[in-house]
């Protein structure tokens, strides 16, 4: 029987294939990464405008959505109009946002987290293993005594509870980025001498004491996943080996699924680079002339570490981190490199990208990765700033002036 070019070209698209975390079936392999929206309302609670956000997302069909970081409890908030998830007076709006993506078809995971040293809220004293200034902002937290730690961990049971009741499909820890679970994991963050620090078991206690307290509350057939940073971005920090001997043993107590990045950075560019894939002619092509006589960044570049957690574990991983091409999501799978291929930036730029390559599309996405949306987290709600001249001159307004005013 002769095989049409759109059933050749399925047979090759791997990312296009379903594929499980836990018990849940995804229906594709490819994955919304979290990433902050400034879209709440002033107390954390679900906004109109997240709800049309979210529905935007789940008809573009995605196997999963993973939410936007939020905050266990108050201490934990990072930026103002960060999503909390530290209120039953939240349930409604979190319901109501689970609705509106189980009506398109969608599943969607909360991302649990609290800021640590990152807070970037100017009314709160943030809270951090050790006295250290915060490697990006350098803030300097308050040590954690006991009573906090024991009020973090409920915090995040108790918000993973929040999560299950208001029909969210699963859990997924922030572990990474700087925030105070990996800051915990850190040998530069964490220099405590006590049950919370000191070696890498005791360094392993948060961590693993979050997740236990998660699985007890939501039961053992909720999916739970963690995104992990695998290494820290600074001198002193945490190496890899370390980090994988973590990943086993969550595997061991029954995480379904990890995310890898980097731990405690100094600065995002190093989680979030810019202009990737963009090569001369793709610069030109999209007026960005101050590139046209540069190599882009290079694609998938946390691959290595999705590769050493493959070699040593059964766990499902799941890849972020600057893939922008068809041809290199399939390579990652069809290598066996990682299981799922997540993106944030860009679905902000097309939020109905997997629908797009359903439908046949291959090659480049949209995004290129200016980094224009990170630039207004905490002062303006997610979208493409580069869709339309109308805000890219807004943009420009906010950059050059508006922001410096204050």
């Amino acid at each position: 029987m002769r095989i049409n070019r759109v059933e050749a070209a399925h047979t090759d698209r791997l990312y296009l294939r379903p594929g499980k975390i836990g018990n849940l079936t995804i229906s594709n392999r490819l994955i919304r990464a979290a990433t902050s929206e400034t879209m709440a309302n002033d107390d954390g609670s679900i906004s109109p405008s997240l709800i049309d956000f979210y529905t935007s997302l789940a008809k573009g069909k995605a196997g999963l959505l993973i939410s936007g970081h939020m905050y266990i409890n108050q201490h934990g908030q990072y930026l103002p109009k960060q999503v909390g998830i530290h209120s039953d007076n939240n349930l409604p709006g979190l319901s109501s946002l689970t609705d509106a993506v189980h009506k398109h078809g969608g599943t969607i995971f909360a991302e649990l987290s609290h800021a640590g040293s990152q807070c970037m809220m100017p009314n709160i004293q943030p809270i951090a293993p050790s006295v250290i200034p915060n490697a990006i902002f350098e803030r300097m937290p308050k040590m954690m005594s006991i009573d906090d730690i024991n009020l973090t961990i409920d915090g995040f049971g108790k918000a993973a509870k929040r999560a299950q009741q208001s029909g969210f499909d699963g859990i997924h820890i922030h572990s990474g980025n700087g925030y105070l679970l990996s800051e915990f994991n850190s040998p530069h963050a964490n220099r405590r001498d006590d049950d919370w620090g000191g070696d890498r078991e005791r360094r392993d206690k948060l961590l693993l004491s979050v997740y236990q307290r998660i699985r007890q509350e939501v039961g053992d057939n909720f999916p739970i996943t963690a995104r992990i940073g695998i290494t820290d971005t600074i001198a002193d920090g945490l190496e890899e080996v370390e980090s994988l001997d973590r990943i086993k043993k969550l595997e061991a107590i029954g995480l379904d699924g990890v995310e890898v990045s980097y731990g405690v950075m100094s600065s995002y560019l190093q989680n979030i680079r810019p202009y990737v894939a963009v090569n001369p002619k793709r610069a030109f092509q999209d007026a960005l002339f101050h590139r046209v006589l540069s190599q882009g960044s290079p694609e998938a570049y946390y691959r290595g570490f999705a590769r050493s957690v493959k070699q040593c574990t059964q766990i499902p991983v799941i890849l972020v981190g600057g893939i922008r091409t068809t041809e290199t999501m399939n390579d990652l799978v069809s290598s066996g490199d990682t299981d799922f291929i997540a993106m944030a930036r860009p679905f902000i730029r097309e939020p109905d990208l997997p629908k797009q390559l359903i439908d046949g599309r291959t090659g480049l996405v949209d995004c290129v990765s200016c980094n224009m949306c990170l630039m207004h987290e905490g002062k303006d709600g997610l979208r493409c700033w580069r869709k339309q001249w109308g805000t890219m001159f807004y943009h420009a307004y906010c950059r050059f002036w508006r922001d410096r005013q204050r």
